[in-house]
């Protein structure tokens, strides 16, 4: 994919102890959930997609490949996917 010359970044603060397995396991969910978006948004960039398109596209996919992952975490992908996406657009 083409490199934007804008860069999208989300960042969440955790206050908390967090030993070794607590950062393994937040690793975890980060590098899945930077997989997923990647994927989505080479996808959605390429064929200009919807959120019930992606939905049937990706949710199945990604259930099967991180079954870990809370369903919520899958869609909120998606969801804020377009909501970056449309943003951009408007500019």
């Amino acid at each position: 994919m083409e490199k934007l010359s804008k860069t999208l970044t989300r960042t969440v603060v955790l206050e908390c102890y967090a030993d070794r397995y607590a950062r393994r396991v937040l690793r975890e969910i980060e590098d899945a959930y930077r997989e997923m978006l990647v994927e989505m948004v080479e996808y959605a960039v390429e064929h200009k997609t919807s959120q019930s398109t992606l939905h049937k596209v990706f949710y199945e996919r990604f259930r099967e490949r991180c079954p870990w992952l809370p369903t919520r975490v899958i869609k909120g992908a998606y969801r804020m996917l377009l909501g970056g996406l449309r943003a951009l657009e408007s500019v």
